[in-house]
């Protein structure tokens, strides 16, 4: 029987919707994407003008696909080197709660995969929870499309979460649960190094939170990619996080979150 193999770099990334050194930040953050040589790059907080400016004819990224949040000035985009067969954005449709998410399908070397990109609310856990169980019911209701299944964003919620406890198959939420369950990158890759997991939304190191060193918000690892459990094979061949320097011109990082990267190989009979 033959096998079929794809590797992939894929790639999340909170870019800050905010005025601050705004101009600078802009070449900062295309620089970072540009630099990671990624496949699949899920944004979050991308304004529409952000969008039309900079990554709607970007050439290595000829397959991007953008949907702005109703009567907001940010949504979502995914930057894909590989053509999109499908796309949906689940805030559109209330069987999915209306839900901060947009999935796209590609077929890249014969293997078809799932990618969708999320930014979960930051202030309630009743939303992010109601959210998380209906983008779960989405991505499992497209599993005759697709060999595998990549999730990523911004979940705003830690490691200890219910939100990250439910996708691990921990824990039912609402009567429902993620079956088959998800393997979180960063998680999986501390195990294998013997490394504690790095924040992402870091309140001490980001310039950006300067001067709310002494507070007593803690890091949180906010920023995560996960696999979904499948009979076929995933191997992670590096991990890393981008991001984190402050430009000297600047003084500050690209964003208010640092960056997450994986490289996979996808194998499947």
């Amino acid at each position: 029987m033959s096998l079929n193999q794809c590797t992939l770099r894929i790639a999340t990334y909170n870019i800050w919707n905010n005025d601050a050194g705004q101009e600078a930040r802009a070449k900062q953050i295309l620089s970072e994407i540009g630099k990671l040589r990624a496949d699949i790059v899920g944004l979050q907080e991308v304004t529409e003008d952000f969008f039309s400016k900079f990554l709607a004819n970007w050439e290595i990224y000829p397959f991007a696909r953008f949907f702005p949040y109703s009567g907001e000035d940010e949504g979502l985009a995914i930057l894909c080197r590989y053509p999109v067969e499908e796309s949906f954005f689940l805030q559109a449709s209330k069987e999915y709660a209306q839900s901060n998410a947009l999935n796209v399908l590609i077929k890249a070397d014969g293997i078809r995969i799932s990618i969708t990109n999320l930014h979960l609310p930051w202030d309630s856990v009743r939303q992010q929870e109601r959210q998380i169980v209906a983008i779960d019911q989405y991505i499992h209701s497209q599993k005759e499309k697709a060999d595998f299944f990549i999730l990523l964003g911004d979940f705003n919620a830690n490691i200890n979460s219910s939100v990250h406890r439910f996708l691990l198959g921990d824990q039912s939420m609402d009567g429902e649960e993620a079956n088959p369950y998800w393997d979180d990158l960063q998680s999986a890759y501390c195990a294998r190094t013997g490394i504690v997991p790095t924040a992402t939304l870091d309140f001490i190191r980001n310039p950006r939170w300067r001067g709310k060193e002494d507070g007593v918000c803690a890091p949180m690892v906010a920023d995560r990619i996960y696999v979904m459990e499948s009979w076929d094979t995933v191997r992670m061949k590096e991990f890393w996080m981008f991001g984190m320097e402050p430009w000297p011109d600047l003084g500050m990082c690209a964003s208010d979150h640092y960056g997450v990267a994986a490289e996979l190989v996808f194998e499947k009979e």
